[in-house]
Protein backbone atom coordinates (compact mmCIF):
# COMPACT_ATOMS: atom_id res chain seq x y z
CA UNK A 1 0.00 0.00 0.00
CA UNK A 2 0.81 3.70 -0.72
CA UNK A 3 1.30 5.81 2.56
CA UNK A 4 0.05 9.20 1.70
CA UNK A 5 3.27 10.49 3.68
CA UNK A 6 5.54 9.44 1.12
CA UNK A 7 3.66 11.09 -1.66
CA UNK A 8 5.96 14.51 -2.07
CA UNK A 9 7.91 16.11 -4.96
CA UNK A 10 11.22 18.08 -4.50
CA UNK A 11 12.97 20.24 -7.11
CA UNK A 12 16.05 22.45 -7.47
CA UNK A 13 19.03 22.05 -5.23
CA UNK A 14 21.49 19.54 -5.79
CA UNK A 15 21.07 16.55 -7.96
CA UNK A 16 21.90 13.90 -5.31
CA UNK A 17 19.17 12.35 -3.05
CA UNK A 18 20.56 13.93 0.56
CA UNK A 19 17.26 16.11 0.87
CA UNK A 20 14.78 14.57 -0.99
CA UNK A 21 15.59 10.79 -0.69
CA UNK A 22 12.90 9.34 -2.97
CA UNK A 23 13.70 8.56 -6.39
CA UNK A 24 14.31 10.68 -9.87
CA UNK A 25 11.40 11.50 -11.58
CA UNK A 26 12.34 9.59 -15.00
CA UNK A 27 12.32 12.18 -17.61
CA UNK A 28 11.86 15.07 -15.72
CA UNK A 29 15.29 16.73 -14.68
CA UNK A 30 16.21 17.34 -11.03
CA UNK A 31 12.49 16.24 -9.88
CA UNK A 32 12.51 13.32 -7.08
CA UNK A 33 9.65 12.13 -5.63
CA UNK A 34 8.67 10.05 -2.89
CA UNK A 35 8.43 5.66 -3.07
CA UNK A 36 4.64 6.13 -2.52
CA UNK A 37 3.95 8.81 -5.13
CA UNK A 38 1.58 7.56 -7.93
CA UNK A 39 2.81 9.21 -10.94
CA UNK A 40 2.29 9.77 -14.72
CA UNK A 41 4.24 11.41 -17.01
CA UNK A 42 3.67 12.57 -20.72
CA UNK A 43 5.83 13.89 -23.14
CA UNK A 44 5.81 15.72 -26.34
CA UNK A 45 8.14 18.08 -29.23
CA UNK A 46 9.60 20.51 -26.27
CA UNK A 47 7.34 20.02 -23.59
CA UNK A 48 7.12 17.00 -20.15
CA UNK A 49 3.89 17.14 -17.63
CA UNK A 50 4.29 14.98 -14.68
CA UNK A 51 1.13 14.40 -12.80
CA UNK A 52 1.44 13.21 -9.26
CA UNK A 53 -1.34 12.09 -6.68
CA UNK A 54 -5.24 10.65 -7.35
CA UNK A 55 -6.64 11.56 -10.61
CA UNK A 56 -8.42 10.28 -13.82
CA UNK A 57 -6.92 10.72 -17.14
CA UNK A 58 -7.53 9.33 -20.12
CA UNK A 59 -4.74 8.21 -23.04
CA UNK A 60 -7.41 10.80 -25.37
CA UNK A 61 -6.70 13.74 -23.02
CA UNK A 62 -2.78 13.91 -23.45
CA UNK A 63 -2.87 15.94 -26.74
CA UNK A 64 -4.41 18.61 -24.83
CA UNK A 65 -2.52 18.77 -21.93
CA UNK A 66 0.53 18.45 -23.69
CA UNK A 67 -0.81 21.34 -26.23
CA UNK A 68 -1.46 23.52 -22.95
CA UNK A 69 1.25 23.31 -21.31
CA UNK A 70 3.32 24.04 -24.74
CA UNK A 71 1.15 27.17 -25.07
CA UNK A 72 1.45 27.85 -21.50
CA UNK A 73 -1.78 27.72 -20.60
CA UNK A 74 -1.08 26.37 -17.28
CA UNK A 75 -3.92 25.90 -15.59
CA UNK A 76 -5.94 24.05 -17.64
CA UNK A 77 -3.36 21.61 -16.31
CA UNK A 78 -5.59 21.31 -13.44
CA UNK A 79 -8.60 20.03 -14.76
CA UNK A 80 -8.52 16.53 -14.28
CA UNK A 81 -11.30 14.41 -11.74
CA UNK A 82 -9.08 13.98 -8.59
CA UNK A 83 -6.45 15.88 -6.55
CA UNK A 84 -2.65 16.30 -7.71
CA UNK A 85 0.19 17.90 -8.14
CA UNK A 86 1.63 19.06 -11.29
CA UNK A 87 5.20 19.87 -13.00
CA UNK A 88 5.12 20.46 -16.63
CA UNK A 89 8.36 21.94 -18.99
CA UNK A 90 7.58 23.74 -21.68
CA UNK A 91 9.04 27.14 -23.48
CA UNK A 92 12.56 26.91 -21.34
CA UNK A 93 10.19 27.36 -18.11
CA UNK A 94 9.02 25.04 -15.26
CA UNK A 95 5.58 25.38 -13.81
CA UNK A 96 4.43 23.29 -10.74
CA UNK A 97 1.24 24.00 -8.62
CA UNK A 98 -0.59 22.00 -5.75
CA UNK A 99 -4.79 22.42 -5.98
CA UNK A 100 -7.03 25.24 -5.06
CA UNK A 101 -7.67 24.09 -1.28
CA UNK A 102 -3.81 23.43 -0.39
CA UNK A 103 -4.21 20.05 0.17
CA UNK A 104 -1.69 19.46 -2.40
CA UNK A 105 0.75 22.26 -0.82
CA UNK A 106 4.19 23.55 -2.89
CA UNK A 107 6.80 25.58 -0.90
CA UNK A 108 9.78 27.78 -2.43
CA UNK A 109 12.87 28.73 -0.61
CA UNK A 110 13.19 32.64 -0.40
CA UNK A 111 16.14 33.67 -1.94
CA UNK A 112 18.32 32.86 -4.59
CA UNK A 113 18.05 29.89 -6.72
CA UNK A 114 14.64 27.45 -7.06
CA UNK A 115 14.44 24.75 -4.79
CA UNK A 116 11.04 23.81 -3.61
CA UNK A 117 9.20 21.03 -2.78
CA UNK A 118 5.51 19.96 -1.67
CA UNK A 119 6.70 19.55 2.28
CA UNK A 120 7.54 22.80 4.44
CA UNK A 121 9.42 21.08 6.61
CA UNK A 122 11.38 18.59 4.37
CA UNK A 123 12.18 22.08 2.58
CA UNK A 124 13.44 23.72 5.82
CA UNK A 125 15.85 21.09 6.89
CA UNK A 126 17.58 21.37 3.28
CA UNK A 127 17.91 25.40 3.81
CA UNK A 128 18.33 25.14 7.29
CA UNK A 129 15.43 27.75 8.27
CA UNK A 130 14.24 28.43 11.64
CA UNK A 131 11.10 28.39 13.03
CA UNK A 132 9.43 31.80 12.29
CA UNK A 133 8.42 32.71 15.52
CA UNK A 134 7.03 36.11 15.05
CA UNK A 135 4.43 34.73 12.47
CA UNK A 136 4.08 31.59 14.82
CA UNK A 137 2.62 33.46 17.12
CA UNK A 138 1.08 35.91 14.65
CA UNK A 139 -1.40 32.75 13.44
CA UNK A 140 -2.05 32.04 17.04
CA UNK A 141 -3.14 35.20 17.87
CA UNK A 142 -5.25 35.98 14.56
CA UNK A 143 -5.43 32.80 12.45
CA UNK A 144 -3.19 31.70 9.60
CA UNK A 145 -5.23 32.85 7.12
CA UNK A 146 -3.77 36.78 6.79
CA UNK A 147 -0.72 35.67 5.41
CA UNK A 148 -0.89 32.80 2.68
CA UNK A 149 2.43 33.17 1.20
CA UNK A 150 4.31 32.71 4.56
CA UNK A 151 5.19 29.71 6.67
CA UNK A 152 6.15 29.24 10.25
CA UNK A 153 9.79 28.65 8.85
CA UNK A 154 11.88 31.70 8.35
CA UNK A 155 12.76 32.18 4.63
CA UNK A 156 10.66 29.04 3.20
CA UNK A 157 7.65 31.06 1.19
CA UNK A 158 4.15 28.91 0.35
CA UNK A 159 2.71 28.84 -2.67
CA UNK A 160 -0.80 30.13 -1.93
CA UNK A 161 -3.31 27.43 -2.67
CA UNK A 162 -4.87 28.23 -6.03
CA UNK A 163 -2.02 29.52 -7.58
CA UNK A 164 0.84 27.68 -9.17
CA UNK A 165 4.43 28.69 -9.24
CA UNK A 166 6.58 29.37 -12.88
CA UNK A 167 9.91 29.06 -12.79
CA UNK A 168 12.73 30.18 -15.04
CA UNK A 169 11.78 33.63 -16.22
CA UNK A 170 14.35 36.45 -15.80
CA UNK A 171 12.34 38.00 -13.11
CA UNK A 172 12.53 35.18 -10.95
CA UNK A 173 9.46 33.04 -9.74
CA UNK A 174 6.13 34.02 -10.53
CA UNK A 175 2.89 33.37 -9.14
CA UNK A 176 0.15 32.07 -11.69
CA UNK A 177 -3.46 31.70 -11.08
CA UNK A 178 -5.15 28.39 -11.63
CA UNK A 179 -8.09 29.02 -10.33
CA UNK A 180 -10.48 29.91 -12.84
CA UNK A 181 -13.78 30.49 -10.15
CA UNK A 182 -16.43 33.08 -11.34
CA UNK A 183 -19.18 32.41 -8.82
CA UNK A 184 -22.37 33.96 -11.45
CA UNK A 185 -24.50 31.27 -10.96
CA UNK A 186 -28.19 30.42 -8.63
CA UNK A 187 -28.59 26.83 -6.65
CA UNK A 188 -31.05 25.27 -9.87
CA UNK A 189 -28.04 26.77 -12.32
CA UNK A 190 -25.09 24.73 -10.44
CA UNK A 191 -26.64 21.98 -8.49
CA UNK A 192 -26.65 19.47 -11.41
CA UNK A 193 -22.44 20.12 -12.20
CA UNK A 194 -22.07 19.85 -8.61
CA UNK A 195 -23.17 16.60 -8.13
CA UNK A 196 -21.60 15.29 -10.91
CA UNK A 197 -17.95 16.18 -9.92
CA UNK A 198 -18.57 14.91 -6.40
CA UNK A 199 -20.21 11.55 -7.48
CA UNK A 200 -16.88 11.35 -10.30
CA UNK A 201 -14.64 12.24 -7.55
CA UNK A 202 -16.55 9.13 -5.25
CA UNK A 203 -16.68 6.43 -7.87
CA UNK A 204 -13.25 7.47 -9.62
CA UNK A 205 -11.51 6.39 -6.14
CA UNK A 206 -13.59 3.16 -5.37
CA UNK A 207 -12.70 1.81 -9.12
CA UNK A 208 -8.63 3.02 -8.18
CA UNK A 209 -9.55 0.91 -4.85
CA UNK A 210 -10.94 -2.00 -6.66
CA UNK A 211 -14.27 -1.43 -4.95
CA UNK A 212 -13.26 -1.76 -1.03
CA UNK A 213 -12.96 1.43 1.10
CA UNK A 214 -13.18 2.66 4.45
CA UNK A 215 -15.34 5.68 5.25
CA UNK A 216 -16.23 8.14 8.11
CA UNK A 217 -20.08 8.54 9.03
CA UNK A 218 -20.22 10.87 11.75
CA UNK A 219 -23.96 11.05 11.44
CA UNK A 220 -23.49 14.69 9.82
CA UNK A 221 -23.90 15.55 5.86
CA UNK A 222 -21.12 15.88 4.09
CA UNK A 223 -19.08 12.38 5.66
CA UNK A 224 -22.46 10.44 5.38
CA UNK A 225 -23.14 11.19 1.80
CA UNK A 226 -19.41 10.89 0.45
CA UNK A 227 -19.91 7.03 1.75
CA UNK A 228 -23.20 6.68 0.71
CA UNK A 229 -22.43 7.56 -2.88
CA UNK A 230 -19.28 5.57 -2.34
CA UNK A 231 -21.25 2.31 -1.28
CA UNK A 232 -22.96 2.56 -5.09
CA UNK A 233 -20.10 1.48 -6.39
CA UNK A 234 -18.26 -0.93 -3.99
CA UNK A 235 -17.75 -2.30 -0.52
CA UNK A 236 -17.69 0.50 2.43
CA UNK A 237 -16.18 -0.57 6.07
CA UNK A 238 -18.12 2.37 8.35
CA UNK A 239 -16.31 4.07 11.16
CA UNK A 240 -17.27 6.59 13.77
CA UNK A 241 -16.14 8.01 17.13
CA UNK A 242 -18.04 8.08 20.30
CA UNK A 243 -17.53 8.86 23.84
CA UNK A 244 -19.40 10.55 27.22
CA UNK A 245 -19.38 13.80 25.43
CA UNK A 246 -20.84 12.99 21.62
CA UNK A 247 -23.84 13.25 20.62
CA UNK A 248 -26.76 10.39 21.47
CA UNK A 249 -28.00 12.18 18.20
CA UNK A 250 -25.12 11.63 15.95
CA UNK A 251 -24.46 8.25 16.64
CA UNK A 252 -28.02 7.59 15.69
CA UNK A 253 -27.75 9.41 12.51
CA UNK A 254 -24.63 7.78 11.83
CA UNK A 255 -25.95 4.09 12.67
CA UNK A 256 -28.89 5.02 10.19
CA UNK A 257 -26.67 5.96 7.39
CA UNK A 258 -24.99 2.47 8.02
CA UNK A 259 -28.50 0.90 7.51
CA UNK A 260 -29.37 2.65 4.48
CA UNK A 261 -26.03 1.28 3.03
CA UNK A 262 -26.43 -2.27 4.22
CA UNK A 263 -23.03 -2.15 6.17
CA UNK A 264 -22.36 -2.67 9.78
CA UNK A 265 -20.58 0.13 11.68
CA UNK A 266 -17.96 0.33 13.39
CA UNK A 267 -18.09 2.83 16.51
CA UNK A 268 -14.67 3.73 18.55
CA UNK A 269 -15.79 3.92 22.03
CA UNK A 270 -13.88 6.59 23.80
CA UNK A 271 -12.74 7.10 27.46
CA UNK A 272 -10.54 8.90 29.39
CA UNK A 273 -7.12 7.73 27.31
CA UNK A 274 -8.92 9.61 24.23
CA UNK A 275 -9.66 13.15 25.52
CA UNK A 276 -8.51 15.78 24.14
CA UNK A 277 -4.75 17.24 24.44
CA UNK A 278 -3.36 14.05 24.74
CA UNK A 279 0.38 13.54 23.80
CA UNK A 280 2.23 10.16 22.89
CA UNK A 281 5.75 10.02 22.14
CA UNK A 282 5.36 7.96 19.37
CA UNK A 283 3.26 10.98 17.47
CA UNK A 284 4.24 12.17 14.56
CA UNK A 285 5.53 16.05 14.18
CA UNK A 286 3.41 17.20 11.60
CA UNK A 287 5.10 19.83 8.68
CA UNK A 288 3.39 22.75 10.30
CA UNK A 289 0.85 22.81 13.43
CA UNK A 290 -2.27 21.06 12.85
CA UNK A 291 -5.35 21.61 15.01
CA UNK A 292 -6.24 17.58 14.51
CA UNK A 293 -2.56 16.88 16.82
CA UNK A 294 -5.08 17.40 19.86
CA UNK A 295 -7.27 14.73 19.38
CA UNK A 296 -5.00 12.16 17.98
CA UNK A 297 -5.53 9.65 20.07
CA UNK A 298 -9.40 10.10 18.89
CA UNK A 299 -8.63 9.15 15.68
CA UNK A 300 -6.17 6.56 15.88
CA UNK A 301 -9.09 4.99 18.05
CA UNK A 302 -12.11 5.05 15.59
CA UNK A 303 -9.64 4.20 12.96
CA UNK A 304 -8.13 1.24 13.91
CA UNK A 305 -10.95 -0.95 11.22
CA UNK A 306 -9.92 1.24 8.48
CA UNK A 307 -6.36 0.09 8.61
CA UNK A 308 -4.76 -1.63 5.77
CA UNK A 309 -7.81 -0.78 3.28
CA UNK A 310 -6.49 1.17 -0.06
CA UNK A 311 -8.17 3.85 1.37
CA UNK A 312 -10.69 6.27 3.46
CA UNK A 313 -12.98 8.50 2.40
CA UNK A 314 -13.65 11.63 4.67
CA UNK A 315 -16.07 14.36 5.02
CA UNK A 316 -13.36 17.18 4.88
CA UNK A 317 -14.18 20.28 3.08
CA UNK A 318 -18.02 19.63 2.96
CA UNK A 319 -18.62 22.80 5.57
CA UNK A 320 -16.83 24.57 2.67
CA UNK A 321 -18.09 23.92 -0.48
CA UNK A 322 -21.14 22.83 0.44
CA UNK A 323 -22.36 25.80 1.88
CA UNK A 324 -21.41 29.63 3.21
CA UNK A 325 -21.29 31.39 6.32
CA UNK A 326 -22.75 35.10 7.34
CA UNK A 327 -19.46 36.75 5.47
CA UNK A 328 -22.55 36.07 2.19
CA UNK A 329 -24.61 38.92 3.68
CA UNK A 330 -21.69 41.21 4.32
CA UNK A 331 -20.82 40.80 0.52
CA UNK A 332 -24.15 41.50 -0.24
CA UNK A 333 -24.04 44.90 1.55
CA UNK A 334 -20.67 45.62 -0.24
CA UNK A 335 -22.42 44.73 -3.60
CA UNK A 336 -25.24 47.21 -2.76
CA UNK A 337 -28.20 44.96 -2.19
CA UNK A 338 -28.87 46.09 1.58
CA UNK A 339 -32.25 45.78 1.93
CA UNK A 340 -31.88 42.09 0.77
CA UNK A 341 -29.05 41.20 3.34
CA UNK A 342 -31.00 42.87 5.71
CA UNK A 343 -34.51 40.80 5.01
CA UNK A 344 -32.39 37.52 5.48
CA UNK A 345 -30.29 38.59 8.93
CA UNK A 346 -33.71 39.67 9.96
CA UNK A 347 -35.00 35.78 9.09
CA UNK A 348 -32.00 34.48 10.32
CA UNK A 349 -32.02 36.07 13.97
CA UNK A 350 -35.77 35.85 14.37
CA UNK A 351 -36.28 31.77 13.77
CA UNK A 352 -33.40 31.34 16.16
CA UNK A 353 -34.76 33.90 18.83
CA UNK A 354 -31.10 36.50 18.33
CA UNK A 355 -31.69 40.19 18.34
CA UNK A 356 -31.73 41.47 14.39
CA UNK A 357 -31.00 44.79 15.54
CA UNK A 358 -27.50 43.41 16.82
CA UNK A 359 -26.31 41.63 13.79
CA UNK A 360 -27.06 44.01 11.71
CA UNK A 361 -25.31 46.43 13.06
CA UNK A 362 -22.10 44.08 13.16
CA UNK A 363 -22.72 43.04 9.31
CA UNK A 364 -23.05 46.89 8.22
CA UNK A 365 -19.85 47.27 10.68
CA UNK A 366 -17.78 44.68 9.05
CA UNK A 367 -19.14 46.10 5.54
CA UNK A 368 -17.92 49.42 5.80
CA UNK A 369 -14.70 48.57 8.19
CA UNK A 370 -13.75 46.62 4.83
CA UNK A 371 -10.48 43.98 4.59
CA UNK A 372 -7.85 46.19 5.31
CA UNK A 373 -9.44 48.28 7.76
CA UNK A 374 -10.36 45.06 9.53
CA UNK A 375 -6.64 43.78 9.90
CA UNK A 376 -5.47 47.77 10.94
CA UNK A 377 -8.02 47.48 13.65
CA UNK A 378 -6.63 44.03 14.40
CA UNK A 379 -3.18 45.08 14.70
CA UNK A 380 -4.21 48.53 16.86
CA UNK A 381 -5.97 45.89 19.45
CA UNK A 382 -2.48 44.09 20.16
CA UNK A 383 -0.50 47.00 19.94
CA UNK A 384 -2.87 47.63 22.79
CA UNK A 385 -2.77 44.28 24.80
CA UNK A 386 -6.46 43.52 23.73
CA UNK A 387 -8.50 40.53 22.42
CA UNK A 388 -12.28 40.63 21.29
CA UNK A 389 -14.21 39.12 24.81
CA UNK A 390 -16.33 37.28 22.20
CA UNK A 391 -17.44 37.24 18.56
CA UNK A 392 -19.61 39.69 16.75
CA UNK A 393 -22.43 37.17 16.23
CA UNK A 394 -21.56 37.13 12.13
CA UNK A 395 -18.38 36.57 10.66
CA UNK A 396 -15.52 39.18 10.59
CA UNK A 397 -12.52 40.09 8.89
CA UNK A 398 -10.17 39.02 11.76
CA UNK A 399 -10.85 37.83 15.35
CA UNK A 400 -8.11 38.06 17.73
CA UNK A 401 -8.28 35.31 20.27
CA UNK A 402 -7.15 35.35 24.08
CA UNK A 403 -3.55 34.21 23.24
CA UNK A 404 -3.30 37.79 21.73
CA UNK A 405 -3.29 38.69 25.58
CA UNK A 406 -0.26 36.78 26.31
CA UNK A 407 1.85 38.71 24.18
CA UNK A 408 5.05 40.07 25.21
CA UNK A 409 5.33 43.79 24.67
CA UNK A 410 8.16 42.75 21.67
CA UNK A 411 5.59 40.03 20.44
CA UNK A 412 2.85 42.76 20.30
CA UNK A 413 5.07 44.88 18.11
CA UNK A 414 5.99 41.69 15.60
CA UNK A 415 2.87 40.77 15.79
CA UNK A 416 1.00 44.18 14.61
CA UNK A 417 3.56 44.65 12.47
CA UNK A 418 2.97 41.72 10.64
CA UNK A 419 -0.91 42.50 10.35
CA UNK A 420 -0.20 45.95 9.35
CA UNK A 421 1.91 44.14 6.52
CA UNK A 422 -0.95 41.96 5.78
CA UNK A 423 -3.59 45.56 5.94
CA UNK A 424 -1.17 46.94 3.11
CA UNK A 425 -1.42 43.75 0.68
CA UNK A 426 -5.27 43.49 1.57
CA UNK A 427 -7.22 44.44 -1.87
CA UNK A 428 -9.78 47.72 -0.93
CA UNK A 429 -12.06 46.19 -3.23
CA UNK A 430 -11.53 42.67 -1.13
CA UNK A 431 -15.84 40.91 -0.77
CA UNK A 432 -16.39 39.26 2.15
CA UNK A 433 -17.87 36.43 1.00
CA UNK A 434 -15.44 35.21 -1.04
CA UNK A 435 -12.38 36.03 0.90
CA UNK A 436 -13.95 34.11 3.27
CA UNK A 437 -15.08 30.93 0.90
CA UNK A 438 -11.08 31.51 0.01
CA UNK A 439 -9.10 30.88 3.21
CA UNK A 440 -11.87 28.84 5.02
CA UNK A 441 -10.89 26.53 1.74
CA UNK A 442 -7.60 26.84 2.51
CA UNK A 443 -7.67 26.41 6.17
CA UNK A 444 -9.40 22.80 6.00
CA UNK A 445 -6.84 21.84 2.99
CA UNK A 446 -3.97 22.74 5.02
CA UNK A 447 -5.60 20.95 8.23
CA UNK A 448 -6.13 17.17 6.16
CA UNK A 449 -2.74 18.03 4.40
CA UNK A 450 -1.24 18.21 8.14
CA UNK A 451 -3.22 15.34 9.40
CA UNK A 452 -1.33 12.92 6.52
CA UNK A 453 1.80 12.26 9.23
CA UNK A 454 -0.48 11.42 12.11
CA UNK A 455 -3.05 9.07 9.80
CA UNK A 456 0.00 7.24 7.85
CA UNK A 457 1.60 5.06 10.77
CA UNK A 458 -1.85 3.79 11.32
CA UNK A 459 -1.90 2.43 8.00
CA UNK A 460 -5.02 4.53 7.21
CA UNK A 461 -4.72 6.74 3.52
CA UNK A 462 -6.83 9.28 3.87
CA UNK A 463 -8.79 10.85 0.35
CA UNK A 464 -11.45 14.05 0.41
CA UNK A 465 -13.64 14.31 -2.54
CA UNK A 466 -14.81 17.77 -1.21
CA UNK A 467 -11.60 19.26 -1.78
CA UNK A 468 -10.75 18.27 -5.10
CA UNK A 469 -10.79 20.55 -7.94
CA UNK A 470 -13.58 20.42 -9.73
CA UNK A 471 -15.23 19.85 -6.67
CA UNK A 472 -14.63 22.90 -5.25
CA UNK A 473 -15.12 24.93 -8.66
CA UNK A 474 -18.32 23.27 -9.28
CA UNK A 475 -19.42 24.78 -5.48
CA UNK A 476 -17.85 28.15 -5.80
CA UNK A 477 -19.18 28.85 -9.21
CA UNK A 478 -23.14 29.43 -7.66
CA UNK A 479 -22.62 32.46 -5.80
CA UNK A 480 -22.57 32.07 -1.88
CA UNK A 481 -25.22 33.70 -0.62
CA UNK A 482 -26.88 31.04 -2.91
CA UNK A 483 -25.52 28.37 -0.56
CA UNK A 484 -25.99 29.78 2.39
CA UNK A 485 -28.62 27.99 4.57
CA UNK A 486 -31.47 30.38 5.93
CA UNK A 487 -34.03 28.01 5.65
CA UNK A 488 -32.41 24.78 5.16
CA UNK A 489 -29.05 23.65 6.14
CA UNK A 490 -26.42 22.89 3.40
CA UNK A 491 -29.32 23.21 0.35
CA UNK A 492 -26.68 22.55 -2.47
CA UNK A 493 -26.28 18.84 -0.98
CA UNK A 494 -30.14 18.24 -1.41
CA UNK A 495 -30.37 20.21 -4.81
CA UNK A 496 -27.21 18.42 -6.00
CA UNK A 497 -28.12 15.20 -5.04
CA UNK A 498 -31.60 14.25 -5.04
CA UNK A 499 -30.83 10.41 -4.60
CA UNK A 500 -29.62 10.83 -1.09
CA UNK A 501 -32.31 10.25 1.60
CA UNK A 502 -34.74 13.10 2.49
CA UNK A 503 -33.71 12.03 6.16
CA UNK A 504 -30.16 12.70 5.73
CA UNK A 505 -30.37 15.68 3.69
CA UNK A 506 -32.84 17.98 5.73
CA UNK A 507 -31.07 17.44 9.09
CA UNK A 508 -31.21 21.17 10.52
CA UNK A 509 -27.59 20.90 12.71
CA UNK A 510 -24.09 19.64 11.82
CA UNK A 511 -22.19 16.41 13.40
CA UNK A 512 -20.73 17.31 16.24
CA UNK A 513 -17.72 14.61 16.02
CA UNK A 514 -16.21 16.91 12.61
CA UNK A 515 -14.30 14.23 10.58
Amino acid sequence: MRRMSEEWITGGGTSDAGWGGGHEAAGMPGIRVGPGARGRLMAGEGVRILLVGDFALEPRQEPALLRAAAEERWADLTYLPGSYWVVADGGGRRFVCGDLSGFRSVFHAHGPGAVWSTGARRLAGHCSAVPDLAMVAARLAAGPEHWPHRTVYDRIQAVPAGSGLLLGGRAGPELVGISGIEPTLTLSQGASTFGQALEQAVHGRMRTADGVAGADVSGGLDSSAVAILASQTGEIRAVTYADAFTSSEDLAFARRAAAHMDVDLHVGQGGPGELPFGWSREQPVTDQPAAVSLTTAQHALYLRPAAGLPLHFTGHGGDVVLDSCSAAWIGMVQCGARKEARRQVTNWARARNRAPRELWRAVTRAANTGHAGALQEAAARVTRGESEARRPGVWSWCHLGACATWLTPSGREQVASLLSAAARQAREESRADLVEQETSLRLVGADARDTVALTAPWRVRQVHPYLDNQVVRAAFAITPIERHGVRAFKPLLSAALPSLPAWLTSRQKPSAFRM
